[in-house]
């Protein structure tokens, strides 16, 4: 018997392509050394594949390698992609989906990219493909991008310690701890790790006491934040046993791994942030980002509300409506640049928010009782 049909038979193949095909309007494929077992894309020619410079088993094993859908353009133009079927720890087998030559628009670089992502997540959820060694391999993959990345951002912002890595994160990390986004939450704790990495070099002891700086800062935030102290303790006090028998980084990476994961679970599962620290959040993610088009609807998935729920929620603990609190801060940020830069009202407009002149002047008028030359220039008077 051929050994993917210890992972997956053919009407489970069959019914797996009819639901992906339903979602995508893509067929799916199953072949194993170069040979093909099962076909629902009848579309795509797979017997030009060699003649198209398409190698089935190289894209199974860099999709493995990789722990990402392995995405190839042939030469007629044509997207192909594919996931291994694995058995233990190697492949047995991809199943692969193609583009269809009939079908070509502007969007197809982002569908063939949701398709990619999705047969993924189809594999992994019918226990097809490891989903554990794929989000390994993804994360290995990772790494050297991530550090070169880290380290270039470091030699621009001169990071002194961990603190100053992790604070620049922050709020990005507890958005998405609070969203239970664990892959966003991953990818940010990732960033802050490689440049902890950095700043600890060879020296094992120093990396230890960066590493566990890091952990006392992600403890208070999240308890800071809402997530109850007692759980969290729990997640650390049993890791903590561990942490003090690491000898080497190897071992302390993989410690990490273990820890931030039960972390992240931890933490997100705690019960939903209470209105007030929300609201915080909310009036903290709107100052941050007074210049960039912002809306209700946007800072209400910030803090996990529904906008209709958001809005009553705001306006109880602010006494102020989303769009009249939002236009004060705009108008206050506003002052500031007429009374400290030399900036035209023009620019100072774009960069409060605005995004029409006539517009700003009107709601800084109904706020200052005055035109934003006006202030200018009462300000330079006094």
């Amino acid at each position: 018997m051929e050994s993917w049909k210890c992972v997956l038979n053919p009407d489970d193949f069959k019914r797996m392509a009819g639901q992906y095909q339903s979602r995508t309007s893509f067929g799916l494929t199953l072949i194993h050394n170069n040979r093909i077992y099962l076909n629902q894309c009848l579309y795509y020619p797979w017997n030009e594949a060699e003649r198209r410079k398409v190698n089935f088993s190289q894209m199974m094993e860099e999709s493995l390698r990789w722990g990402e859908p392995c995405i190839i353009l042939d030469t007629s133009d044509n997207y192909l992609w594919c996931i291994p079927i694995c058995l233990n720890n190697r492949a047995v087998g991809g199943i692969f989906s193609a583009s269809n030559p009939e079908h070509r628009d502007n969007d197809r670089e982002k569908k063939v990219s949701r398709a990619a992502r999705l047969l993924l997540d189809f594999a992994c959820e019918r226990n097809v493909c490891n989903a554990s060694l794929m989000h390994l391999n993804r994360e290995e993959s990772r790494y050297d991008a991530r550090r070169a990345e880290v380290i270039h951002s470091m030699k621009e912002n001169l990071y002194l310690d961990p603190r100053a890595i992790y604070l620049r994160e922050e709020f990005n990390l507890l958005s998405a701890i609070k969203t239970g986004n664990k892959e966003q939450a991953r990818e940010i704790i990732n960033r802050i790790l490689v440049g902890i990495y950095n700043l600890g070099k060879e020296d094992l002891d120093v990396l230890k006491t960066l590493v566990l700086e890091m952990v006392v800062l992600m403890y208070r935030t999240a308890v800071d934040k809402g997530a109850d102290p007692r759980e969290l303790l729990g997640v650390n006090s049993s890791f903590l046993k561990d942490f003090h028998e690491i000898h080497d980084d190897i071992h302390l990476s993989q410690w990490l791994t273990r820890w931030l994961e039960a972390f992240i679970s931890t933490s997100i599962e705690y019960p939903h942030i209470s209105p007030p620290v929300s609201i915080s959040l909310a009036l903290e993610y709107i100052k941050n980002n007074l210049d960039k088009p912002l809306n209700r609807d946007e800072v209400a998935g910030i803090c996990n509300m529904s906008p209709g729920y958001f809005s009553r929620v705001f306006r109880d603990r602010t006494g102020f409506t989303f769009i009249h609190l939002l236009n004060k801060f705009r108008v206050e940020h506003a002052c500031s640049l007429l009374e400290e830069t030399a900036l035209s009202v023009y620019e100072i407009t774009f960069q409060s928010g605005f995004n029409d002149q006539s517009y700003f002047n009107k709601v800084f008028k109904k706020y200052r009782s005055r035109t934003p030359s006006e202030y200018r220039n009462n300000a330079r008077e006094v």
